[in-house]
């Protein structure tokens, strides 16, 4: 063998090692993106879950669509008012506090 072709061959070598490990970081970096990906739905999907058992907690889900989605507009309409806003947080605040005195009260 000469020593062309032996570098010939070393040069293939880490080629076909660098490729390899090429291909390793892009199947990583595919892993952790698809992970990545799978919180956030999850997360949403808890977010949703959440939203639906207040609209239930509070007995909103005997309005009609429309009445529910004014009200919601309504708010968020006023909501860049700060006492519309903080009357808002504290109603909800004393409202959990209730609810949740109350389904302790039950459950024990």
């Amino acid at each position: 063998m000469t020593a062309t072709d032996h570098y010939r061959d070393q040069i293939k070598r880490a080629t076909e090692r660098m490729a390899q490990l090429h291909a390793k970081e892009l199947l990583a970096d595919q892993r952790r993106e698809s992970k990545a990906k799978n919180m956030a739905r999850r997360e949403e999907a808890k977010r949703r879950k959440r939203v639906a058992d207040l609209v239930f907690l509070v007995g909103a889900q005997t309005l009609d669509d429309e009445e529910l989605v004014g009200a919601l507009l309504k708010h968020f309409a006023s909501r860049e008012d700060l006492e519309v806003r903080s009357n808002a947080t504290s109603r909800g605040v004393t409202f959990l506090a209730t609810s949740s005195a109350t389904r302790s009260a039950l459950t024990s």
